[in-house]
């Protein structure tokens, strides 16, 4: 597989850079579609072969190249904030963001706003990082039943098959009822900004503690505690865990407030 391609899919910058999102629509505008626009989805599905046989083409490769110049434009352009070189790292703590519709890990207009927030925050170049929760069935979609019943239907959110790479030896803990949760970090990079979110579903932690990071928005008060505590608590220790030293931290509503 082209690695410039993959580079591509794995930087959400293409969420609002026309010119790299409309290479992975002309590799396969109907996958595209099927895959709810998910560039990491479409190439696995693919694979190596099914890369090759696209870069055969003429579209593709004029695709390619004005995706790779639209990439480098982006990247070579200085912001007038990363000029600065500002000693201030700031912290932006959210318990969802709207990045992409292939990143379900939001819900509606807050989300949606907190992603926006970060899109912006590249453009300038400030010095932020974010952290948020890595869910595994993220928020559920409404549905009607058999029998005309409203019910909730929740779909499997896998690492391997979303624009996200798990942060490799870092893994922290956060005190929840007693108990010790490990927690996991999972990486998505928003242009310049780094989005990390913290997994609990880990075979080291008991399955009441695995499901902490399972949905966004539970129901249960002493559940949505414990994501809570999880985001906050265990955000901070993971950003220290990795040598991000924030000085400062944006709490996105109360959900929050244990940073």
């Amino acid at each position: 597989m082209s690695d410039d391609i993959n580079k591509l899919a794995y930087d959400l910058l293409w969420t609002w850079q026309p010119a790299i999102q409309n290479l992975f629509r002309t590799i396969d505008p109907e996958r595209w579609e099927q895959t709810r626009q998910n560039p990491v989805l479409l190439l696995s599905q693919l694979g190596d072969e099914g890369v090759k046989e696209a870069l055969k083409r003429d579209d593709v490769n004029k695709a390619l190249d004005e995706a790779k110049a639209a990439f480098r434009q982006y990247y070579d352009r200085n912001p007038p904030f990363l000029d600065a070189h500002a000693p201030m790292v700031i912290g932006y703590f959210s318990l969802e963001f709207g990045i992409a519709e292939c990143l379900p890990i939001y819900s509606g207009g807050l989300g949606v706003l907190a992603g926006d927030h970060l899109k912006a925050t590249s453009d300038v170049g400030l010095p932020l990082v974010a952290v948020s929760l890595f869910y595994k069935q993220g928020f559920g979609r409404q549905d009607i039943d058999a029998e005309a019943r409203q019910v909730e239907v929740y779909s499997e959110n896998k690492g391997a098959d979303l624009p996200v790479k798990k942060v490799e030896g870092i893994e922290v803990e956060a005190p929840i009822g007693g108990t010790n949760v490990k927690i996991a970090v999972w990486k998505a990079q928003i242009g310049r900004v780094p989005l990390f979110l913290l997994d609990t579903d880990l075979p080291s932690n008991p399955p009441e503690a695995r499901t902490i990071t399972d949905r966004l928005y539970v129901p249960e008060p002493d559940k949505r505690l414990r994501q809570e505590i999880v985001l906050g608590i265990g955000g901070v220790r993971a950003l220290r865990a990795m040598g991000i030293a924030a000085n400062v931290f944006h709490l996105n509503e109360g959900h929050s407030f244990l940073c």
